[in-house]
């Protein structure tokens, strides 16, 4: 039985080992090296198994996996201690003293080693001085994509675990909900209540939670303030819980009290313009209808001045959701990847700069056989 921190089981370990390891032998590399760390744990995690946590050391994590199989586990040497009881891997080491296993590896092969390296944005530049005179050419090749396109697509028991992170993000918003309509509540007690939920039914706060009041919707990510939220202010609710290292991003946008008759009609434009992509995502689609969809509508009703400064770049109109609050595939004007059953997608929809704020609405949705749906229920609900 599986100890880890997913829960899976470990033979779905040992079939991603695997084929990572045909993918080293396509590219002739010696060997894979995967980092990550705590706080953004999805290229370790869908290795090891094990969540590090920040205590008196830092979380780094990173997983070895040679072309003959072997495999290798590297933390600080706390984690290190905790996940001998935890992780399926048994090599388990102080990623201290890395560099002396790879220079070891080094004298056996009797030159420099080709190591893939996944997480190259992660690995902090100490890890990299250690490691560099063991690899040709003194780099890392990157390899990314290899868990990238793994990740990307998930099996039967991940979105189960998928469901239950969103119903848990669901959960959460309905009880900041409640406690808005109570009346005289400050922006970081509002989230406190949205992470107590997330805490208490046995959840991680996957990323931090946006709650933002008034003007400071405006902006598109705010950190909760001491501001107390006022009678008929636009409230944004952002919450990313993580349960069983399965993460959900849902947002909604709700009025404190009473709302106009221009704020409603705006209100439910945004709920119908993300119910009606997710009716219209299909498999074998290109990423990028998920932009034009937003497009088209807001043009429609004349707001694309809202919609075009906060839908460009990284992350525009969504994002991967799995592991990571925040993964791979970015979604875009120009994502031209084709939309693949089993894809797990975090969908945006943001329209800011009125005179009162902004609006958001986002769920995460799985594409299947022959639609799309909601992991979300809460984008439904009227709070």
């Amino acid at each position: 039985m599986n100890k880890g921190f997913t829960g899976l089981p470990i033979n779905i370990f040992r079939e991603r080992i695997e084929k990572i390891k045909q993918e080293l032998l396509k590219r002739d590399l010696d060997a894979l090296f995967s980092f990550s760390d705590e706080y953004r744990p999805g290229y370790t995690v869908y290795l090891s198994d094990y969540y590090p946590i920040n205590i008196i050391e830092e979380s780094p994590q990173g997983v070895y996996i040679s072309r003959h199989g072997d495999v290798v586990l590297f933390l600080g040497s706390i984690n290190a201690q905790t996940a001998k009881g935890i992780s399926w891997i048994k090599d388990i080491r102080s990623i201290e003293k890395m560099s002396l296993f790879f220079n070891k590896l080094k004298e056996k092969e009797g030159r420099r080693l080709k190591i893939g390296l996944v997480g190259e944005a992660l690995l902090p530049v100490k890890y990299y001085y250690k490691l560099r005179s063991c690899l040709e050419n003194h780099d890392f090749i990157n390899a990314d994509d290899i868990i990238n396109k793994m990740r990307q697509i998930k099996d039967l028991n991940e979105i189960k675990l998928m469901e239950k992170a969103a119903q848990l993000g669901d959960q959460a918003i309905r009880e900041a909900s409640k406690r808005l309509r109570e009346g005289n509540v400050k922006e970081v007690e509002l989230a406190a209540v949205a992470e107590y939920t997330i805490r208490s039914n046995g959840g991680n706060i996957g990323s931090a939670t946006i709650l933002s009041s008034g003007i400071n919707t405006m902006k598109p990510t705010w950190r909760p303030s001491n501001k107390r939220i006022m009678p008929g202010e636009a409230v944004l609710i952002d919450v990313n819980p993580s349960l069983n290292c399965y993460c959900s991003d849902v947002s909604v946008t709700l009025f404190n009290g009473r709302v106009s008759k221009e704020k409603q009609k705006l209100l439910d434009l945004s709920k119908e313009i993300l119910h009606g992509v997710i009716k219209y995502i299909k498999p074998e689609m290109p990423a990028s209808a998920i932009y034009d969809y937003f497009l088209e509508k807001v043009q429609k009703v004349g707001y694309e001045k809202y919609f075009t400064p906060y839908a460009n770049g990284f992350r525009a109109v969504g994002h991967g959701v799995g592991l990571d609050v925040v993964e791979w595939p970015n979604l875009d004007s120009k994502s031209n990847f084709i939309l693949k059953p089993g894809m797990t997608l975090a969908v945006k929809f943001d329209l800011h700069g009125f005179n009162f704020g902004g609006i958001r609405y986002e769920a995460d949705v799985l594409v299947e056989e022959n639609q799309c749906r909601s992991l979300n229920n809460i984008i439904y609900e009227d709070l």
